[in-house]
């Protein structure tokens, strides 16, 4: 079985990933492009953040201290990424970029956890988070392969250069294509993460020639296959690895259906 601090994190890692890349706004490229942007979202995470670690911990001095930890890391890291993105940043330096902000925060919101929760103590012992640890770490697994995957892909296809004989007709061809495909791989990395989670590997296999078959025809094209064999590849790599990871977890919390 978890521990409480560690389901307590999983419910904070749902609610983090959710603001971040889902509930506002949806896309990061518009968020790191606009101040106001960037200020909402920051008062978002504040707001929310605050009575979710205060409802858990119940001490406002822990709460308010652990929250205060959580906002300045998170709104350093921000700033950083507006100050340098604003600066024509190579798209190599803020792949890099956005993955070290997500990487410390995560890293902070699990020093939280176990600095207060499993250290500090007392807290608070909710019975209803431990029965419904499993839930949540569906949706996490949800949002991670949904969008913050998506963001990951995009970031990745930044780095691709773009031949200079191209025109604007086909530059809104390659978006509209894009935009098709971002669904296409969101959706087959939720077939994907399904499929190890009910131990049908070689089904995998089947959803990666049917996503060929599909697209087989534009395969003749070179640089449209080039940004699919990336594009699939990361999406697959990405969903295979959440894929065992909830797996584990889903039998750290033994649950015997999966």
């Amino acid at each position: 079985m978890m521990e409480y601090w560690q389901t307590v994190l999983i419910y904070w890692l749902v609610i983090h990933f959710l603001i971040e890349y889902t509930v506002y706004p949806s896309r990061e490229e518009k968020l790191y492009s606009r101040k106001k942007l960037l200020w909402i979202q920051m008062a978002i995470y504040s707001v929310a953040m605050l009575p979710c670690m205060l409802f858990v911990i119940g001490s406002w001095w822990k709460s308010l201290l652990a929250w205060g930890l959580l906002l300045g890391v998170h709104s350093i890291l921000v700033c950083l990424r507006y100050f340098f993105e604003g600066k024509n940043l190579k798209p190599k330096m803020a792949y890099w970029l956005a993955g070290i902000h997500q990487i410390m925060m995560v890293g902070t919101l699990l020093f939280v956890c176990y600095a207060l929760l499993n250290i500090w103590g007392p807290f608070r012992h909710w019975r209803w988070l431990v029965n419904g640890q499993a839930v949540a770490l569906l949706v996490l697994m949800i949002v991670l392969i949904w969008d913050v995957a998506s963001s990951f892909i995009r970031r990745l296809f930044s780095l691709v250069t773009m031949p200079s004989e191209v025109t604007a007709q086909d530059r809104y061809a390659i978006f509209a294509s894009a935009r098709s495909g971002e669904l296409i791989g969101k959706l087959e990395r939720v077939v994907v993460v399904l499929l190890i989670l009910f131990d049908q590997f070689a089904a995998i296999g089947f959803v990666l020639t049917a996503k060929s078959i599909a697209r087989f025809k534009m395969l003749e094209d070179r640089d449209f296959a080039e940004r699919y064999l990336i594009g699939t590849l990361a999406s697959f790599i990405y969903a295979i690895i959440a894929g065992f990871i909830g797996k584990y977890l889903m039998q750290k919390m033994n649950i015997a259906y999966f």
